[in-house]
């Protein structure tokens, strides 16, 4: 496996003997389940240095075996090409997400959903990933309260959800009935004040049924599949449109777009990430005409392109470093809200797209997120 240079990259020098460097907390996570993997690119594929037994668990592989095995051969095939990409950018100095989920395969011929957090470091002639992997789902004991409570948000959302779309239902079906009875039983001088004011709760009743169907996607896990990017990135600002509203102007700039290959949820979640990061460039509850914050879909060169723009505080060079850290917050901006623009990275990264952040013309910030159109 090579990482595709054009030129013959001479034979790697042997990989350094970190053992004496690895202190006792490489011992303390491989006990605690937690798998340590140090893997180098010096420009002739992946290299193993260093794998606990804790990785060797999670593949279903006793230590020797498992070092046996290429680092790329423990990825599951759709996500190998992924994994290089995301190599090669590290190596020329882009940015790669903190955090990432991909599938590694077991032992036994079935897939596991891990978590890895990465530590990208320089070397001579390369790059070198320290990785923390934790497994996901049923089999991961480490994070089961964290699945729990993820797991109860939903569902109780799901639930709530449910328990308003059924009387919202009635609701609307009724207020349609009385609207055709009102018109057939009042005199014309009174029909038209009524009508109105039953208008005003249609669409109130409306609005609600709306919010509620953007909740269900947002907080429902669904498979993978073709999205309509732009129905998509209008259920989130139906979402998010109270905290939005009260800060900033917003200017929709939604056009059609080939669909893209995701999970509604997480790309969801993505879109309202930048979207609260966006508005906490303004004073909360002080609107100001001024204040504006424009979104945009459209297809851009080959991908589809969620872009939102605001004239808000700068965001300083130092901070604009950090922005994409887990629980970022700064004195200028920062939404302060789980992991903000670092999961919408670890998203897009994870469906072969990008997110970037950078100052706006005039003042302000852009945030953009690039994503494949689907193949």
């Amino acid at each position: 496996m090579t990482t595709g240079a054009s030129d013959p990259a001479p034979a790697p020098a042997p990989a350094p003997d970190l053992t004496p460097l690895m202190p006792a907390l490489l011992d303390a996570l491989g006990f605690a389940g937690i798998g340590v993997l140090v893997i180098a690119d010096r420009g002739a594929g992946f290299e193993r240095w260093y794998a606990n037994e804790a990785v060797a668990a999670i593949l279903g592989y006793e230590l020797a075996e498992l070092l046996a095995i290429t680092p790329l051969e423990m990825i599951a095939p759709e996500q190998r090409a992924l994994a290089l990409q995301l190599s090669a950018s590290s190596r020329l100095g882009q940015p790669v997400p903190p955090t990432l989920e991909i599938t590694v395969l077991h032992r036994d011929g079935g897939r596991v959903p891990v978590e890895l957090a990465m530590g990208p470091q320089r070397i001579p002639g390369g790059i070198v990933f320290v990785l923390v992997m934790r497994e996901l789902g049923a089999r991961s004991q480490l994070s089961l309260l964290e699945a729990d409570r993820i797991g109860l948000v939903g569902a109780l959302s799901a639930g709530f959800a449910h328990e308003i779309n059924n009387p919202l239902t009635s609701v609307l079906l009724n207020l349609r009935s009385l609207r055709k009875q009102l018109g057939r039983s009042l005199p014309p001088e009174a029909q038209l004040p009524a009508l109105r004011c039953l208008d005003d709760v249609t669409a109130g009743s409306e609005r609600i049924a709306s919010n509620v169907r953007a909740l269900q996607t947002l907080a429902t896990r669904s498979e993978t599949k073709p999205l309509d990017l732009t129905a998509l990135v209008s259920a989130a600002l139906r979402l998010a449109t109270p905290t939005l509203d009260a800060r900033a102007h917003v200017i929709r700039q939604l056009f059609p777009v080939p669909p893209v290959i995701g999970e509604e949820s997480r790309i969801g979640q993505a879109v309202l990430a930048m979207l609260l990061f966006s508005s906490s460039g303004f004073e909360a509850e002080s609107t100001s005409t001024a204040n504006r914050i424009i979104v945009a879909v459209e297809e851009r060169a080959g991908s589809v392109v969620v872009e939102v723009s605001d004239n808000g505080r700068d965001l300083p060079a130092e901070e604009a470093r950090h922005a994409f850290d887990p629980f970022f917050r700064s004195q200028s901006r920062g939404a302060g809200v789980g992991l903000g623009l670092g999961v919408a990275r670890a998203v897009a990264v994870a469906l072969g797209g990008q997110v970037t952040l950078g100052p706006r013309p005039g003042g302000g910030a852009v945030i953009t997120m690039r994503l494949p159109i689907a193949g």
